[in-house]
């Protein structure tokens, strides 16, 4: 959450105003003279297993709707990123995820269960995170190893980090992943 003073332009009162975690720019009235003040904020990146993101009432006078609170805001549901092989998702969590084979030797953070030796036990690595616009951002770069890394056939070098979008495909080894935003 941010505060920011402002003061109104009309009658000159001085407020503080609290944003949400995912509000870019909110709209008040002044409750001295009751302008329509508009007052933007930094974007910010938060914590993406700690938040639920919410859609802002219809209109300050709206009466509540099914779904909706006393309080005007209805619940957006969360965002995941996920890898999917073969029809089986593996979450990815906020922050670093070690990607590999699933091994009794892998110390990989995500294990991908595959027969694919050519998948090394620590393949490559993303970074999530969730950015207060509500879009989660996902960089993908390679791990120190031999075997190599694709996104839609364009093989990683080892100083490479790639933006991952939703629908692309990572090969690591003969395995092909596709990376979901849900």
């Amino acid at each position: 959450m941010q505060v920011k003073r402002i003061q109104c332009p009309q009658c000159g009162i001085v407020l503080d105003v609290k944003n949400s975690k995912s509000e870019l720019q909110k709209e008040i009235h002044c409750p001295s003279c009751h302008a329509l003040l508009r007052v933007s904020f930094e974007a910010q990146e938060i914590p993406f297993d700690a938040h639920t993101f919410y859609a802002p009432p219809k209109s300050p006078k709206a009466k509540p709707t099914d779904g909706e609170t006393l309080l005007g805001v209805v619940p957006i549901q969360k965002k995941k990123a996920c890898l999917v092989l073969d029809g089986t998702e593996y979450t990815l969590k906020e922050g670093v995820n070690i990607i590999g084979r699933k091994a009794s030797t892998s110390t990989a953070s995500l294990q991908i269960a595959t027969n694919d030796k050519y998948m090394s036990r620590q393949h490559c690595i993303i970074k999530v995170s969730a950015l207060s616009d509500g879009t989660i951002k996902a960089v993908l770069s390679n791990y120190q190893n031999k075997n190599t890394t694709s996104v839609n056939g364009q093989e990683i070098n080892s100083s490479d980090e790639i933006r991952l979008e939703n629908g692309n495909r990572i090969t690591m080894g003969h395995s092909t992943i596709t990376f979901r935003l849900l």
